[in-house]
Parts: C-alpha cells; structure tokens; sequence
C-alpha cells in the first residue's frame, strides 16, 4: 500500500481560520468556566482537556503542520475524550452508542488520513461538515433557538466552543 504524505500549509486560510476557531473555542471554554463551581471530571474533561488540546491544535498547526502534521491527532484524541465521556449524558442509550462510533469513527478517518494511510481527503469534508451542519440546524436549533423558554445566553457557550471546534476541523481539512 502507497501511503500519501499530508501536510499542512501554515500560510493557507484554511489553517489561518482553523487555528482560529479551535483558539475561540478554547477562549469560550475559559470564559463559561470562569468562576463557576463544578466537579473535578467535569473541570477535567469539559475545560482542562479541551483548552490543552486547543493550544496542542495550535501549536500543532502552526509551528510543525508542514513537517508533522501527525501531532493534532493528539487533539483529535483529545476530543473524542470529551464528546465520548459527553456522549454519557445523553438520555438515549442508542443515542451514546452511535455517537461513541461517529466519534470512534472520526478519529480514525483523520488518523489514517493524516498518517497517509487513506489517499484522499476528501472523506474528511463531509465527516466534519455533516455534524457540524447537524449540530446547527437539528440540535441546536430545537435546543437554543426555538425552545421556549430559551436557555441564557451564557449557557449557549459550551455549544458555541463545540461548533468552533468542528468548524475548526472542517477548515483544516481544506488545507493542503
């Protein structure tokens, strides 16, 4: 098998605007966080995690996306740390199991993308826009926008940093 060598070009908007997003996402996170009391595995999971992996993403991104690219799979892993312990709070046992494989299932197809296993990128594009397109106009759409009463606007945050960090994803999968 003829692996394909993926990098990153640091200069592309795609990167510029990935790094973005996963940076806002992980400025909400501080910003919903601040002040508030919550357990030691939510702090953990939902903050710590997710801004560690921001800054991996990053850092990953910018300083070594064209010679490693490899490195944001550790923020990929990161996040299916998050989405899959997120997952367990779903009301719905099917619900948690087909999300856990959707997030089994990304981590993989960027995995081996960025490894060269997989020759194309292009399977990336509708495993980052589909969900995020989902989230919008399914989820949160019944959840923020139409519900009745609607939720404060500071409890929107969590899902803001959700949507950045797979706006953020959809966007370096149209890098070079």
């Amino acid at each position: 098998m003829k692996r394909t060598d993926y990098y990153i070009d640091k200069k592309s908007p795609g990167a510029y605007l990935a790094v973005a997003f996963m940076l806002l996402s992980a400025v909400i996170r501080v910003v919903y966080f601040w002040g508030r009391e919550v357990s030691t595995d939510v702090f953990v999971i939902h903050f710590i995690n997710v801004v560690l992996a921001a800054v991996i993403f990053a850092f990953a991104v910018i300083a070594l996306g064209e010679r490693l690219p490899q490195l944001t799979v550790i923020s990929v892993f990161m996040g299916v740390v998050f989405f899959v312990y997120k997952a367990f709070s779903f009301e719905s046992a099917l619900h948690t199991f087909l999300c856990i494989i959707l997030y089994l299932l990304i981590l993989s197809l960027y995995s081996f993308t960025l490894f060269g296993f997989i020759s194309t990128k292009k399977l990336l594009y509708p495993l980052f826009g589909l969900p995020l397109l989902y989230h919008i106009f399914v989820e949160d759409m019944q959840i923020y926008v139409l519900a009745s009463p609607k939720p404060p606007y500071i409890e929107w945050l969590p899902e803001i940093s959700v949507l950045c960090i797979m706006a953020a994803l959809l966007s370096l999968s149209f890098c070079k």
